[in-house]
């Protein structure tokens, strides 16, 4: 607002007259002036000669139509959040309203929440002409929040790879494992939101906000000092079956092991309904069924491998398991069990290491073993073994190899835990001499007490090692004075045959044999195919 002390405003019966105290002002200083005593109509050429001369001058006649009082209008938002006022100013000559005159315009307008006093104080005193002011909000309504799952470990989640990450693409896997205990998914609970009301006083609700459970089946369970925690009860495969998360104690793989599916770890049984790619490694505690082959891949298993498409090794990868090993064929293949190995068809330039046996007796003539190496703590038999083309092939049969490897290991850890008792005893006892003399002093004290927990630290172990040891050569010694090799059709030259110890060349091809040690004679004898049958094989 310009000071009334740069210009005036006087009224007379013949009209409106300007004029000014002092002369430092604009052209625009003069305009707003008028506008801000509502004076619109003027005479324009009169305003110029004012603004040349700087004298008193008549700017417009007297007109009673145009001398209006001022006109408060108020204005409401759409959804009646908020309230805004514009001031219409009034004829020079009429007063300009109040606090008093805005907030009684409010009222009976209905405006009664949210009204901004200061603001209806400030566009008086500045005499704000024609501008909307908001006066007036509503106090909005706080939203709420649906309750919602957070997957801890998300079985639908894809693999992740960051754009600086290398990965090994043969060794991750897509199937979730999980452990007891571990956390599985969290709840966050609901929050209700608060109703709003607006510049009229009517409520304005808040949304409405949904709950939400877990949904889960066997495996799992509400956290005891937590429920709003999901936790596994078993080992298995965290799934989401139609929106329930379960955990199987059983792997059901219904495709091939490849980039798609990933590698393998779990804690119980698989079953895979497809083949085992190049590359990658399937890994059980339970049993492995495959339906497929392996192709040059690991297996490892707890417990028994049947492969019913057989295992093409290209000589990569290894097939392993703690118990029996079932197949349709191996080639080029490495197989370890630490009991049979049972081959409907043929074994070819394979790596074969069984606890007990190595069997194949298919139907057919493809119940070969050619090339390679074969070893078994009790027995091989097959339908035939070598080839006509003279193929490299040894059998190996006695003390089982996995078991000689585990003794060797045994006796050398067993050792050195002595050897280390025997370092440790000496510095003991001075120790504890001057303990007793109470020459002691703080290091050599701290010396005694690390001595001390190495000590029984040792004993420990070499106890549990030893009583490992024991076990093992009461398994040996079960297997010590037995081995036999069988061939129920033909037996090629070429092959070596080695029992117990004793070797032997087969240098004639021969038919429906046996070979077993003979000790007394220190060779490997031949006999019937028949011989001992089921007394020393697995």
């Amino acid at each position: 607002m310009l000071n009334k002390e740069i210009f005036d405003l006087h009224a007379q019966d013949d009209g409106i007259y300007l004029s000014c105290y002092s002369e430092d002002f604009k052209e625009g200083d003069v305009y707003a002036f008028l506008k801000e005593f509502g004076i619109v109509r003027y005479d324009v050429k009169a305003i110029r000669n004012f603004l040349r001369d700087k004298k008193t001058c008549k700017i417009c006649s007297r007109n009673p139509a145009f001398e209006k009082d001022a006109k408060i209008i108020v204005s409401i938002s759409k959804d009646k959040m908020s309230a805004s006022v514009k001031i219409e100013p009034p004829f020079f000559a009429k007063p300009w309203p109040s606090e008093h005159d805005v907030l009684k315009t409010l009222e009976a307008h209905g405006i009664k929440i949210g009204i901004d006093n200061k603001a209806i104080q400030s566009m008086i005193a500045r005499r704000l002409a024609d501008e909307e002011v908001i006066v007036a909000n509503g106090i909005p309504p706080v939203e709420g929040h649906d309750a919602w799952i957070e997957l801890i470990k998300d079985p639908d989640k894809p693999f992740e790879v960051r754009d600086d990450e290398k990965i090994d693409f043969w060794s991750r896997s897509t199937i979730v494992t999980v452990h007891p205990g571990q956390e599985i998914a969290i709840k966050h609970p609901l929050e209700n939101g608060k109703n709003g009301v607006d510049v009229t006083g009517a409520v304005v609700r808040s949304n409405t906000v949904r709950n939400i459970e877990f949904s889960f089946g066997e495996g799992l369970k509400r956290d005891e000092e937590n429920s709003l925690l999901l936790v596994a009860t078993a080992e298995g495969q965290l799934k989401n079956e139609r929106g329930r998360l379960v955990i199987l104690p059983e792997l059901d793989i219904h495709n091939d092991i490849n980039f798609a599916v990933g590698s393998i770890d779990f804690t119980g049984a698989v079953k895979i309904h497809g083949s085992v790619q190049e590359g990658f490694h399937v890994t059980a505690q339970g049993n492995i069924d495959i339906h497929g082959t392996v192709e040059g891949a690991d297996i490892d298993s707890q417990g028994v491998v049947i492969v019913h498409g057989g295992i093409r090794g290209m000589g990569k990868g290894t097939v392993r398991a703690n118990g029996d090993i079932s197949l349709s064929f191996a080639d080029q293949a490495t197989i370890r069990s630490g009991g049979t190995i049972l081959a409907k068809n043929s074994i070819l330039h394979s790596r074969l290491y069984a606890g007990r046996a190595v069997v194949a007796l298919g139907s057919g003539k493809h119940s070969q073993i050619a090339g390679g190496r074969i070893e078994a703590g009790l027995e091989v038999s097959c339908n035939i073994l070598g080839s006509e083309m003279g193929t490299k092939t040894e059998v190996i049969v006695g003390l089982p190899p996995e078991m000689l490897e585990k003794r060797k290991v045994f006796t050398t850890e067993i050792k050195r835990c002595e050897e280390n008792l025997e370092k440790i005893e000496p510095n003991f006892i001075l120790l504890k001499k001057l303990e007793a003399a109470g020459k002691l002093d703080d290091n050599k004290r701290v010396m005694m007490m690390n001595l001390t927990k190495m000590k029984f630290q040792l004993q420990a172990t070499l106890e549990a090692m030893q009583n490992e040891l024991k076990a093992l050569e009461e398994n040996l010694a079960l297997v010590r004075d037995k081995g036999i090799v069988r061939v129920k059709d033909t037996c090629y030259s070429g092959v070596y045959v080695s029992i117990r110890g004793l070797n032997y060349i087969v240098r004639e091809t021969c038919k429906y044999t046996s070979f077993i040690a003979d000790d007394e004679k220190r060779c490997i004898v031949l006999a019937p195919f028949d011989y001992m049958a089921g007394r020393l094989g697995g």
